[in-house]
This record gives C-alpha cells, structure tokens and sequence, in this order.
C-alpha cells in the first residue's frame, strides 16, 4: 500500500523535474531507494552538479550500513550472489518485515533467504510498475493529495510489532525524538537519530540483564 503511492510521487516527480521517461525509469532501477531518488530529483530541477547529487543520495542511503550489518546475522553465511542480490533489493520496508518475520517464527531461520527474496522481489516489480505509471499519469495527480504521507504511516504500523520490550520502546522512543529535535544538514539528522536510538536501545537492553543477573545472585 505504500510502495505504490511513493512510486508515483517518484516518477510523477522525475519526470517533471525535466528528465526523459527512459531516464527517470532508469534512475527507478539503478538507484531503487525512494528517499534517494527524490533528493536526487530536486537538487536535478536546481541544476545541482553531479558530484552534489551522487553525494546527497549516499548520504541519505547511509542507514543501509546498519540495515547490512543488522541482517548479516541472518544472510552472513550465503554465497556472494545471494549477498550481492539481498544488497541490491534490500528497501526499508524489505528490512523490516524480514526481522519483523524472522522475531515471530525463528524455526524458518533457514529459509530466511527465501522469504526476503520473495518480499524484495515483489518491492521492487511493484515500485518500477509504480514508477512507470508516475512517469506516464502522474501529472494528473493532484498535489493536494499528498500520497507520499502513506509512507511513514506504513512504517509506523510495521515498527509498532517490534516495540514488545521496554529496551526496544526506550529505543524507537529515543530515535524519534532526537530525529525531530536534531538539526543537521543532508538529512544527517535521521542517521544521528538511528545511532542515538540504537546506543539507547543497546544500553537499557544490557542494564535489565544486570539488574535480572543481580536478582538472582540475590535469591538465597
């Protein structure tokens, strides 16, 4: 439900911005990150230079570095073209309803792979036929109508699952005020909000087995 909506706005957006049909569709399936792709759309419409543009995107994709390290613990030990395709279709939404998957049923841990393949696949063929269809109607899409707002509502109802301890609400709790309250340049703010939250989460996660470890060296 998200990926459609945020797929228009991306191609409606490319296309204005004064991009040919093949080039936005292009940069729909070589760069496949939502968020990337419209920055990268803006700073083209303000005729920013080339190196701007590539340097914005990778900063922006920078919580892909935690998303990689957080799921080598499940795809560490496959192949390099495994390796190289779960890179390549790993999306935010493909993150977290994988952990969200494999938290729920830790018996399917070997066919992990399998589930992320068939959920990053089926991101992406609906993205680029979003995409497509963005390049194509989106100038009839009124702006008034603000689809891009369905995407963090997806994200709010895919985190609000994992919040079943208190360390994972300290964290979601730290990460969401620092990323409102940070004030930094290239959305630098998102990535130092997802650091803060995981240093958060990590710390109370460690200070209750303290406090439950110190309990039951207390029990006679």
């Amino acid at each position: 439900m998200s990926i459609i909506p945020f797929g228009i706005v991306c191609g409606a957006a490319a296309s204005t911005a004064g991009m040919t049909p093949l080039q936005a569709f292009a940069m729909s399936w070589v760069i496949f990150a939502g968020s990337a792709q419209i920055a990268a759309t803006q700073l083209f419409a303000g005729g920013a230079p080339l190196l701007v543009i590539l340097a914005t995107g990778a900063i922006v994709n920078l919580r892909f570095l935690m998303y990689g390290a957080s799921l080598a613990q499940h795809f560490g030990s496959l192949d390099r073209r495994w390796q190289a395709a779960i890179a390549y279709l790993l999306t935010d939404q493909a993150y977290a309803l994988t952990v969200v998957h494999s938290a729920q049923h830790p018996e399917r841990h070997l066919q992990l792979h399998w589930f992320y393949l068939g959920l990053a696949g089926a991101t992406w063929a609906s993205w680029q036929l979003a995409t497509i269809a963005g390049i194509l109607l989106g100038s009839l899409v009124p702006p008034s109508w603000s689809l891009d707002f369905i995407v963090p509502l997806t994200f709010i109802a895919m985190v609000v699952p994992l919040l079943s301890d208190r360390a994972m609400r300290l964290a979601a709790a730290a990460g969401g005020l620092a990323s409102v309250l940070l004030v930094l340049p290239l959305k630098l703010n998102l990535i130092g909000a997802a650091l803060i939250g995981v240093a958060v989460g990590v710390s109370a996660e460690k200070l209750c087995a303290e406090r439950h470890q110190r309990s039951r060296n207390a029990r006679p």
